[in-house]
């Protein structure tokens, strides 16, 4: 891996020994009360560019298109690499029939935003096009995830704000260099956890630095789903999807690069597939599976809620055992990861809806999500509620076009928190691959392979302990003499 440059003042690591009960609010978790509200009124529009018109994007841009009604926002421009598709099929479900409408792709996402398809200048498969354009204040990228450093890179260096999906990147290494470029050029970017809009995980911070729990040493979640077509199978194929309509070469990334590492395969390596294409996903290339699909939304609200960033020690396990269908990403996975203060363990399945609690434990009780809020498990069992936003996609985007207008870059959900999550899942999926442990190396910001550091350095007296009477009887009888 290569050595990334030294660390900034404001991103050395801090003594975080005694975290729970002595941070300040500033050091965890900076989410101000202001930070869910929502925006109105605001006299400034904001103009924002999609980069990646797929699934996901459609939920962005219906969201953009319905604000832009206020003039608070409008959308300017869109980029992907297919042509796109506009039509309805019928879909089985059982016994029943569903009728559903699919509109994805570069042109009817530009029809949505009100664009003309044929200005070249606005709508484009190249997303440098967009870039260029001096009236575009932030973009949106929804892309694969191999694309998401890439992109956000160029457009931080172009001078727009960044809305980016999970994961942020694809790598810790390229992380570090999206969190960096955003501190020195003085961007605002979140990152596209749309549940960090819940105001449950603020209040799970500051319930922990009450110390009720007392000392918090395991954190835990699940991810499990089940669909019999396969997980990411369920995103359709088109006949319309051919190399003619999809820049394949774009899609694939070979030609560019981050920190020396092309983006994706080389089209000699990997021809054309409508699989690979539509349900990228399935594809180690161009995505983690379950660890940056599904996984990091549980690790971002976990370090959320605790004030945790980058971890000490990472590993994955898992494999693949029901859905044999040319993936080559796991269908049951976990990570396990080490930090200075406590243990934390993301597990899950795609081939099973059976779910499991997400849980934060100390010596004392502990915290179970629940819909509304959390359940204080212990000795003086509470239940805390927060209000939920109706929809969080839209509470986030209303968070960071706020944080836009006020050129605030503390959004719910920081570069530096979403850079914190990465290196938790992306070492997993790397710990999954190859077999190995790794831990970070605080100074150099990047993964290094693990060995016994870690557990040697963890066989040290101390903590929250209360060692009765008779532990004084302990020690080792050097000499034959018994111990003072």
């Amino acid at each position: 891996m290569p050595t990334p440059a030294k660390p900034t003042p404001e991103h050395r690591p801090v003594d975080r020994r005694n975290f729970f009960r002595k941070t300040t609010a500033a050091a965890a978790l900076s989410l101000s009360a202001s930070a869910y509200g929502h925006v109105s009124g605001a006299n400034d529009r904001v103009r924002v560019a999609f980069l990646g018109c797929g699934g996901r994007a459609q939920a962005h841009i219906n969201l953009i298109a319905k604000l832009a009604e206020t003039g608070a926002v409008a959308p300017v421009a869109v980029c992907d690499v297919w042509d796109g598709l506009e039509e309805e099929y019928d879909q089985r479900h059982g016994n029943a029939v569903i009728r559903r409408k699919f509109a994805q792709g570069l042109y009817p996402s530009a029809a949505k935003c009100g664009l003309n398809p044929a200005d070249r200048t606005r709508v484009a498969k190249d997303y440098r096009k967009i870039l260029d354009l001096k009236d575009v204040d932030a973009v949106c990228i929804s892309t694969p995830d191999h694309w998401h450093a890439r992109m956000t890179l160029d457009s931080l260096a172009a001078g727009k704000d960044v809305y980016v999906e999970k994961p942020m990147t694809r790598t810790a290494d390229e992380a570090v260099a999206v969190m960096d470029a955003a501190a020195r050029l003085n961007r605002v970017v979140t990152v596209g956890v749309q549940s960090l809009a819940d105001p449950v995980w603020k209040a799970a911070h500051d319930f922990l630095r009450t110390g009720k729990l007392g000392a918090v040493s395991h954190l835990s979640a699940g991810a499990f789903r089940s669909d019999v077509r396969g997980q990411w199978r369920f995103y359709r194929l088109a006949a319309e999807m051919t190399p003619r309509a999809v820049d394949w070469d774009l899609f694939l990334g070979h030609r560019f690069e981050v920190n020396g590492v092309p983006l994706g395969p080389d089209p000699r390596a990997m021809p054309f597939d409508r699989a690979a294409f539509a349900q990228w996903r399935c594809v180690s290339a161009f995505s983690g599976g379950p660890f940056t699909d599904l996984y990091v939304h549980h690790v971002t609200r976990l370090l959320a809620a605790t004030g945790l960033r980058f971890p000490g020690r990472v590993t994955g396990a898992g494999g693949l055992y029901v859905e044999r269908d040319g993936r080559d990403v796991p269908d049951v996975a976990t990570i396990a990861a080490d930090f200075d203060e406590c243990h934390l363990v993301v597990t899950g399945a795609t081939t099973s809806a059976v779910p499991q609690d997400e849980v934060i434990r100390g010596r004392r009780g502990a915290i179970k999500f629940v819909k509304g809020g959390f359940e204080v498990l212990g000795d003086s069992p509470e239940l805390v509620r927060v209000e939920s936003p109706k929809n969080e996609t839209e509470a986030l985007w209303a968070n960071f076009l706020d944080c836009v207008r006020r050129r605030d870059r503390v959004t719910l959900c920081s570069p530096e928190l979403g850079a914190a999550a990465v290196a938790v899942v992306a070492l997993a999926q790397a710990g999954y691959r190859d077999g190995r442990a790794y831990a970070w190396d605080r100074e150099r910001r990047t993964a290094v392979p693990a060995d016994a550091t870690w557990a040697a350095a963890h066989r040290r007296t101390g903590g929250d302990v209360q060692p009765p009477e008779y532990m004084q009887l302990a020690g080792p009888w050097v000499g034959g003499a018994e111990p003072r």
